[in-house]
């Protein structure tokens, strides 16, 4: 089936907004009245957020969901130009934008907001980079369908932008009890809540007005009805508990909302009030067990006791966590407690996650068992924590005993790909000079083979090496992981392309473990012994080894060696032609590597998922699937399988017609080649370059050009070494021949319904035209073009004139108009129909048309 772009991606849901009827009528009737920018401005707490997903389910599902859609972006992580445009990308397009300079992420926003036409654009939490505001305006003005809503605690301050100042709720007047929106908010919440429901609203009015009608403040009181009638929830305000009153004039960012929580505080039991202050080291979240360290034998009562008071909230993960307002307030309160409480609560935590990196990594080198769920996806979620954790190790004076800790805090994050690699080998490095002395060689075993797996992601292959060879010299450390570090040597010398010489160190780890029993470092070797016959073409060796090696794992639950395995036989299977054993062998060890959180190595086997569905001629699936790899891989700059994923989405883009799309992968492909020195990389990203040219030219020369590509890696070409020990580099000279002989895909019929003006698609969506003459007329023109045989593409202008005869417009008017015209054909049904080409548009050559009148 064609893919289909989203149209939103706020889902209709939660809890509902109370009130703002006012506030949406007023962004409604200034977007009527042409303005394009509004900015709703308010303090914290006061309802912005909900406010603007309410206007896009409201006002964007009556004009703008039918045509380019209406978007949310959260901006609340956003620190610079950078984090502002990324984000805007992946709110469009549903993925993680490559990386890229920041005038290359631009122009695909731009590029993005084009195509979408009509569209409306929330950037939500903008306060933190209002200095970014020139980015907006300049999308505005290139963007001529986008409106932009932004929620933000000040102005843009940019041409053409109206404010709309969001007010707290309406609340009853002095001595009344009218049902209000401020009232009717807390008694809402009180019930969602499972609080007691006041009968007497007086005094309901007389707690909202206390709270100055701001929402998030009455949500905390309403919940509070759980434990507090209203009646004494009004005696503590009235006790000055809230003083609410008091933070008008006050600065700082929670002004309003700190002075609710601190009423909530004074709420509390003095063990509850210590436990929530030590709660505030935590970053990202917690659970139960990371916070008994913490809060000692009690933590689940006092936990179990905070949430019970909305202190501490659980998250739809199960995690619980503490608000980013209650956070700072109850960081505040820890830092009242003195110095050395405060010290003593952030080390604390800081060896408590140093434990969990310690046995992470350890499984992760194989020196401690792993069970078949692994450690894996659990300490993923606690990288906040973990970054917090090495913080603490770098900067305060401890114990000399506490370099180990900071050791493996840094491995860890690096093992779990949880920071860009630029970070984790800045770590990793601090961490290498704080053991200097040789006094833990193991721990330095540990952060040397964390960071060469960052080297070779990286592509610093040599470097990569010399900390290998380093493990493997030392005579301090156990037998074991001096023969793990020559299986590491063994698999990036495969990475580099060095097939031959990589077997030599598998071949020597093989002979060691036969005098040593370590089984699940041979059921590591056994597969990748596996994983080197594929690409070597023995297929008596590649199933001998992993056949091994799956066995061994499923009798010992080991889930994530034997998911490679699983890939390994996946992918001889494919490079033999058995695409369906392929398939279900891989879609398993996919399923699996999902299953134990190893998302570096799902990734890069959807990518390898990607090209199995391509070979099958199923780009719509071919294309998920390499979305789903580019959106990891992209954001740890895993160079080598970056560039090769994109440039097999590249040759897919091009088969199916979209040059545009080819190249833009073709780019990012290219960069990842230049980056690093490696043949496999290279070779893959000629090959399937070649196939783009042949797509986005079509000439004789293309084609002989492609053929001489293909060639240069035959029996008797200068680059056959690469394509005899490369399954990567087989599988991109096979797209290419299929490309050159016109075997990409099948057959496909195009039906022409005249009399109705409808066209059915190769894939069965009726296209119905009656009442689009334009489009109706340009597809006309396309398939009779095709029926004569005409080799070349119809330019734009041409288009334009068969579109909109007669009319007379600029040369850019009407190359806006027709991309629009292709674009709303091709996400209509005619994605892998209509091709473009340098010199224009046409139907792919493959198509067979049929004409009923």
């Amino acid at each position: 089936m064609p893919r289909a772009k989203a149209r939103t991606n706020v889902v209709a849901g939660g809890s509902p907004l109370v009130g703002r009827a006012d506030v949406l009528a007023r962004i409604d009737d200034e977007l009527a009245r042409g303005y394009r920018l509004v900015t709703v401005v308010g303090p914290p707490g006061m309802g912005k957020t909900r406010v603007a997903k309410a206007a896009i389910e409201q006002l964007g599902a009556e004009r703008y969901l039918e045509r380019g859609g209406a978007w949310f972006c959260d901006l609340s992580h956003a620190r610079d130009e950078a984090d502002l445009v990324h984000a805007i990308l992946v709110t469009l397009t549903g993925r993680a934008a490559d990386t890229a300079p920041l005038e290359e992420l631009s122009a695909r926003v731009e590029h993005e907001l084009l195509d979408a036409g009509d569209a409306l654009l929330v950037l939500d939490n903008f306060e933190q980079i209002t200095f970014t505001a020139p980015i907006v305006a300049r999308l505005l003005e290139r963007a001529v369908g986008l409106v932009v809503l932004v929620t933000s605690r000040e102005r843009l301050g940019v041409a053409g932008e109206v404010v709309v100042e969001l007010s707290p709720l309406v609340c009853p007047a002095p001595g009344s009890d009218a049902p209000s929106e401020a009232t009717t908010l807390f008694l809402e919440r009180a019930r969602v809540a499972g609080g007691t429901v006041p009968s007497d609203l007086a005094e309901v009015a007389a707690i909202v007005r206390r709270l100055e009608g701001i929402p998030l403040a009455i949500e905390l009181a309403a919940a509070r009805t759980r434990v507090l009638s209203p009646r004494e929830l009004l005696e503590r305000l009235g006790r000055g508990h809230g003083v609410l009153g008091a933070a008008k004039g006050s600065e700082g960012r929670h002004a309003t909302l700190a002075n609710a929580i601190a009423w909530s505080w004074d709420l509390l039991s003095e063990a509850e009030r210590r436990a929530l202050a030590r709660l505030s080291v935590f970053a990202g979240g917690f659970t139960v067990s990371s916070a008994e360290p913490v809060l000692g034998d009690d933590a689940v009562t006092l936990v179990a006791s905070l949430r019970d008071k909305s202190l501490v909230f659980s998250s739809s993960s199960g995690r619980l966590g503490l608000y980013v307002s209650v956070r700072e307030v109850a960081r505040a309160r820890l830092a009242e407690l003195g110095r050395e409480a405060e010290v003593e609560a952030l080390v604390a935590h800081a060896r408590a996650f140093a434990q969990e990196a310690e046995r992470f990594v350890e499984a992760r080198t194989l020196v401690r068992p792993v069970p078949g769920t692994s450690a894996f996806a659990d300490l993923r979620a606690e990288k906040d924590n973990l970054v917090a954790a090495l913080e603490v190790m770098k900067g305060l004076s401890v114990a000399p005993g506490d370099a180990h800790a900071r050791g493996v805090l840094a491995a860890a994050l690096a093992l779990l790909s949880a920071v860009p690699a630029d970070v984790a080998l800045a770590e990793l490095d601090g961490a290498l000079s704080a053991l200097s002395g040789g006094a833990l060689p193991m721990t330095e075993a540990h952060v040397r083979l964390a960071r060469q797996s960052v080297r070779c992601s990286v592509g610093l292959y040599a470097e990569c090496l010399e900390d290998l060879a380093w493990v493997a010299g030392c005579a301090d450390l156990p037998r074991g992981i001096r023969t793990l570090a020559c299986v590491y040597q063994g698999i990036q010398l495969r990475y580099q392309g060095h097939a031959a010489r990589a077997l030599s160190f598998h071949v020597q780890a093989d002979a060691d473990l036969r005098e040593e029993e370590h089984p699940r470092l041979r059921r590591m070797n056994d597969a990748c012994m596996g994983r080197l016959a594929v690409d070597l073409r023995d297929e008596d060796g590649a199933r001998r080894f992993n056949t091994r090696a799956l066995a061994a794992c499923e009798a010992a639950n080991d889930t994530w060696l034997g998911a490679l395995a699983l890939a390994n036989l996946a992918q001889l299977e494919q490079d033999l032609g058995a695409l369906d054993e392929a398939q279900a062998l891989l879609e398993r060890a996919v399923a699996r590597l999902a299953e134990v959180g190893e998302t570096q190595y799902e990734s890069i086997y959807a990518g390898v998922l990607g090209d199995l569905f391509f070979e099958r001629g199923s780009p719509e699936e071919a294309r998920a699937w390499y979305a789903r790899g580019a959106g990891f891989l992209g954001r740890v700059l895993t160079q080598r399988q970056t560039g090769i994923l994109h440039a097999s989405a590249a040759a897919l883009e091009a088969s199916s017609g979209d040059v545009g799309a080819a190249r833009e992968h073709l780019l990012t492909a290219r960069a990842c080649a230049a980056r690093i020195e490696n043949p496999v990389v290279r070779a893959s990203v000629d090959l399937h370059a070649a196939a783009v040219e042949l797509a986005a030219v079509g000439t004789p020369e293309a084609h002989r050009r492609a053929s001489d590509v293909v060639a240069s890696f035959g029996a008797f070409g200068p680059r056959k070494d690469e394509f005899e020990t490369s399954l990567d580099v087989r599988f991109a000279a096979r797209m290419l021949t299929r490309a050159l002989e016109g075997e990409v895909g099948s057959a496909r019929t195009l039906r022409v319904l005249e009399a109705e003006r409808v066209l059915v698609s190769p894939s069965g969506e009726r296209l119905v035209l009656g009442r689009r003459g334009a489009l109706w007329r340009i597809a006309l023109a396309l398939v009779t073009r095709h029926e004569r045989g005409e080799a070349a593409g119809l330019d734009v202008l041409g288009v334009f004139e068969v579109g909109w005869p007669g009319e007379r417009a600029t040369v850019d008017a009407a190359r806006t108009r027709v991309r629009v015209a292709v674009a709303t054909l091709r996400k209509a049904g005619l994605r892998d129909t209509i091709v473009t080409r340098d010199d224009g548009y046409l139907l792919d050559p493959q198509v067979v048309i049929t004409r009923e009148n």
